[in-house]
């Protein structure tokens, strides 16, 4: 058995910043599209992972969502992280209306970027710029955990697991 005594434990979310953390009070603006229309939505749900031999970032994204319909058309997305202090009231309101409905992008006083054809949000601190490798529907026969379900799917609308390789990634 290993001797531990050199090792310091520590809290994962003490060493995860920037790009490199999602959850909890940490979101990002996945935002796809093209030339023509482009739409943001907030994930919290997600990571980096290495597969397939490339570092790529894994996303969920609801069946009801309108920029998965981006994202299905166009291959590609970027995660905007933005400065959470600074834009914390943007939070709800980009993760609950609708692109279908209204301009949430430039209501929110928010700007598009372009990394070659990839938009981003141009006031992100960080940005991952992504394309699509491989997306999956989450179904319920999968689940292990049953609770799961009862918590965050008791009216369906499951997510659809993308995973993306990073293209490219930019800090300010």
């Amino acid at each position: 058995m290993a001797d531990l005594h050199v090792f310091q434990p520590v809290n994962l979310d003490d060493i995860l910043e920037g790009a490199f953390r999602f959850g909890g009070e940490t979101w990002a603006l996945l935002t796809a599209g093209d030339e023509e229309k482009v739409n943001t939505m907030t994930v919290a749900w997600g990571g980096l992972v290495y597969v397939w031999e490339k570092t790529c970032a894994i996303v969920y994204v609801r069946e009801s969502r309108y920029t998965k319909e981006f994202i299905d058309k166009q291959k590609k997305f970027s995660l905007s992280f933005l400065n959470h202090s600074e834009y914390r009231g943007l939070k709800k309101y980009l993760g609950t209306v609708s692109g279908r409905d209204e301009d949430k992008i430039e209501k929110a006083g928010l700007h598009v970027n372009y990394f070659e054809d990839i938009p981003f949000i141009d006031e992100a601190d960080n940005v991952i710029a992504c394309k699509v490798l491989y997306k999956q529907l989450m179904k319920e026969e999968n689940f292990v955990n049953g609770r799961l379900i009862a918590d965050h799917y008791a009216k369906g609308d499951y997510h659809w697991i993308y995973i993306a390789e990073i293209k490219q990634v930019m800090i300010r």
